[in-house]
């Protein structure tokens, strides 16, 4: 199934972990997207049922829907109930949450509560790639600070949720895994078993790029979109 990025298409947009839709800014400037094509949904719910209304609302025809990290994970796991024509989901992992991983977000948590946003995220910021990096960084913190309000939504969101696969394996759309090879917190495999396991699931590895790529690169995002609907 093809289609032209190119038309004045609506974009529902689900940002990440203390991000925003600025997160998508760039990219979408890049991809031609009037702002007024542009619909964010929040990260402000602890469940992926919770996002289905607003959703499914917001997916008028031809609608694409694009997620980056926690935002990817909602999208992945309503990709076979929401009336889109593509998924592009940036720095996924289909799977569920590790133990492991609880007592780091907890954390993370607790610090967006007494540090604030930036604070908190500051020193847990992976190395940032793309031209300029300090641009990215500071774009990044002033996301944090923006949703820090959210932290607690968005930790049980990601504490509990169930895994994506079985939802992609069972959409017909196209579906496209964007992951910047240097992504230590996505990282490229995770996003080869989401690819794999949609039927038409292309993984789009972005080269030199990491868990941020949407803002490291915003440029570099858009011709690997657009390229990766190119037909072969």
């Amino acid at each position: 199934m093809a289609i032209k990025l190119t038309e004045r298409r609506p974009w529902v947009l689900l940002p990440g972990t203390l991000c925003s839709g600025r997160v998508f800014d760039g990219f979408l400037g890049c991809m031609g997207v009037p702002e007024g094509n542009r619909h964010t949904v929040a990260m402000r719910h602890p469940c992926v049922d919770d996002y289905e209304p607003e959703l499914t609302a917001a997916c008028v025809y031809g609608a694409v829907v694009c997620g980056f990290s926690l935002g990817a994970i909602v999208a992945a796991q309503l990709a076979d109930r929401l009336p889109a024509a593509a998924y592009l989901l940036f720095g996924l992992n289909p799977f569920p949450d590790p133990p492991e991983k609880r007592g780091g977000r907890l954390d993370l948590a607790g610090d967006v509560g007494r540090l604030g946003g930036a604070g908190a995220l500051a020193s847990r910021l992976p190395k940032l790639a793309g031209p300029d990096p300090d641009r990215a960084r500071r774009l990044i913190l002033d996301m944090a600070d923006e949703t820090a309000e959210n932290i607690a939504a968005q930790t049980e969101l990601a504490l509990g949720r169930p895994g994506a696969l079985d939802a992609l394996s069972r959409t017909t759309l196209p579906v496209r895994l964007l992951t910047g090879t240097q992504d230590t917190t996505a990282p490229v495999a995770l996003a080869e078993a989401a690819a794999q396991s949609a039927p038409l699931g292309r993984l789009v590895p972005l080269q030199q790029l990491g868990h941020y790529a949407l803002v490291e690169n915003p440029l570099a995002c858009c011709r690997a979109v657009e390229n990766s609907f190119v037909p072969a």
